[in-house]
């Protein structure tokens, strides 16, 4: 990231020049707006209209060829659990604590008196920290952020979309944010164009909400920004009746389980245990980046293999997901290695080894038992690539037939050395809620 004096914005006004102030004790994702949030989103759920929505989602899903299979229908009901306790989130602070920024597509968390259950969905990313926020053009915000001594990747990204599953309308990426030395920044929102000013998001007619994200390839050491909102001109946004939280969340439901089926739909259109990559637009949001959404189908006695060339990228993320397009759980198993947790071939490409059990190499990812889902490449942050050779293998085999496939230079694990490897895992996502 370019770093520039912020001694050019001395034309704003003083509110907007303020430095971050963030508490020594306050935690970056578990805020006290995110605990009010999921306080109100956990009773939400509770709603009888809110309940049939999701029921009535259940009974649409069930119909689906996905639900035909075992881990479809085991995992279907998890996987809208997820989606509507997402959109209640989502309902609460848009009429509730409008504006505040809150953490979504989340794993289940407990932290002090706060207990969230799953609200991910829609292809969501373990090395992503994905927040949001409800906004207006008709008004006028300051966002506050502090990057930390090893802070997130340098691509951090901040969407407008009119809500946040919907299209991108325009975006401000960390090329464009100028941050001081001590990692603080200060960024404006309004209707106003930027006209080449930096620190600016433009909020067009129709925008509503603010998708915010920042990727951790390396959970042991990076963190997250530390990210505030306020509003600073026009009228302070008008909160919602329940009547009108419950409403929207039961909308919100209906939307955002259209959305991941369609995504679902283009995903079956590729043979299972094959892969296409193609340049993300609007529709899937991080513009210009690269990904690849391909079904796994996998007997208990098989792998799929996959080499991957990360090429200039800064990252590479390799993930999975259950048939729903919901991420396996990841913060107690290795459902997905970026390309500064896994070990390179000599040549700088990675190999990953995807199986229902360990196969005793380096790099696995564990379905957890699952034997369909789906596997998502991302390469993010790169000065050039050339799509059709990111891809370097990908190709079902049998696990007796790992060593032959995989070479003599393959790096095997022992039980102990995975062990330390969860463990490290365990302890780098426990951060995420701690700091």
């Amino acid at each position: 990231m370019r770093l520039r004096s912020i001694a050019p914005f001395l034309a704003l006004s003083a509110v907007a020049l303020a430095a971050p102030v963030f508490a020594e004790t306050s935690l970056t994702l578990v805020t006290a707006s995110q605990q009010k949030i999921d306080q109100a989103a956990n009773a939400l759920v509770a709603d009888p209209a809110v309940k049939a929505a999701r029921d009535a989602v259940v009974k649409s899903w069930s119909e689906l060829p996905i639900a035909s299979t075992k881990d479809g229908k085991e995992q279907l009901e998890g996987a809208v659990d997820d989606l509507v306790y997402a959109s209640a989130r989502d309902a609460v602070e848009r009429n509730q604590f409008n504006p505040a920024i809150y953490w979504t597509e989340t794993p289940p968390y407990k932290v002090g008196a706060d207990a969230a259950p799953g609200g991910r969905f829609g292809v969501d990313t373990a090395d992503r920290i994905y927040r949001a926020v409800s906004v207006s053009p008709s008004l006028r915000y300051v966002i506050r952020g502090q990057r930390g001594a090893q802070p997130s990747n340098r691509d951090f990204l901040i969407e407008v979309h009119q809500n946040f599953v919907s299209r991108v309308l325009t975006s401000l990426w960390a090329k464009d944010v100028d941050v001081g030395p001590d990692g603080s920044f200060v960024i404006t929102a309004d209707s106003t164009p930027a006209n080449g000013r930096r620190n600016h998001l433009t909020l067009p007619e129709g925008a509503s909400s603010l998708l915010i994200r920042d990727t951790l390839a390396d959970w042991n050491s990076q963190l997250p920004n530390r990210l505030t909102i306020e509003v600073v001109g026009g009228a302070e946004p008008p909160h919602g009746s329940p009547e009108q939280t419950r409403a929207e969340a039961v909308a919100n439901i209906d939307v955002f389980a259209k959305l991941n089926i369609k995504f679902l739909n283009d995903f079956a259109k590729t043979p299972a245990n094959e892969i296409k990559l193609a340049v993300r637009g609007g529709e899937e949001g991080v513009v210009g980046n690269i990904i690849g959404v391909g079904r796994f189908s996998i007997k208990d006695d098989e792998a799929l293999v996959a080499t991957l060339d990360p090429q200039t990228a800064a990252y590479l993320g390799f993930q999975l997901s259950d048939p729903w397009g919901r991420s396996i759980p990841y913060w107690d198993n290795v459902s997905g290695l970026s390309n500064r947790q896994a070990r390179k071939n000599a040549d700088g490409t990675i190999t990953y080894i995807v199986a229902p059990r360990d196969p005793g190499y380096a790099n696995w990812v564990d379905t957890t038992g699952l034997h369909d889902g789906l596997a998502t490449v991302r390469f993010e942050d790169f000065t050039k690539a050339d799509i059709d050779k990111i891809v370097r293998q990908w190709k079902l085999v049998k696990v007796a037939d790992l060593a032959q496939n995989l070479g003599d230079g393959a790096a095997r694990v022992t039980p102990a050395e995975r062990a330390a490897e969860l463990a490290a895992r365990k302890a780098g996502f426990d951060k995420r809620l701690t700091n």
